[in-house]
Order: C-alpha cells, then structure tokens, then sequence
C-alpha cells in the first residue's frame, strides 16, 4: 500500500487508487493512514466525523464506510495484472 500525504491525499494498493470520492469515507481513510499500524477508537472516527453532536445512526454509518474501504482495498488486491509481491523471486534468479 502506498500513501501520499502531501499535495492531494493518494492511497494505492498494487498501482490502484483506493481514495473513496464521498468526502467522510475519504476522512476515516485519511484518519487510518495517519494512524497506520495502531488502533483507532471508535469514539475518534465518530468525533472526528460529527464531531460532538454525531447522530444517532454514527456507529452504524461508520460500519458503512469502514466496509466499502475494505471492498476497495479488496478489489485492489484482487485486479488483473496485479504486480509482483517484492518478497517474489523473478524467473531466472
């Protein structure tokens, strides 16, 4: 996976774009990538969303976007012409 946080935000998994075009989904995104490789409290995506007054359906919608991230990255990983992992070793080597 790659991220590109300076000049407008990127996120490609093996050369595809992974960014959602809905605005909330690409925050949640952005909050995960800048929290890469920890734990991100509910109770922060919500705030950070909503902000102090989140609406009643809050967990649920976040559901929503966490999942369709997932279906991106998913579909990412499993497009033709995937390239090689680097741990692959070519032919002939």
């Amino acid at each position: 996976m790659d991220i590109e946080v300076l000049g407008a935000p990127a996120v490609r998994v093996n050369g595809v774009s992974v960014v959602p075009t809905a605005p909330k989904p690409r925050r949640v995104l952005g909050l995960l990538a800048l929290h890469a490789d920890q734990v991100v409290p509910v109770a922060a995506l919500v705030e950070e969303l909503w902000g102090a007054l989140p609406p009643r359906s809050a967990r649920t919608t976040l559901q929503t976007y966490v999942l369709q991230l997932r279906e991106l990255i998913g579909a990412a990983l499993a497009a033709p012409g995937r390239r090689q992992r680097e741990w692959e070793v070519g032919e002939g080597e």
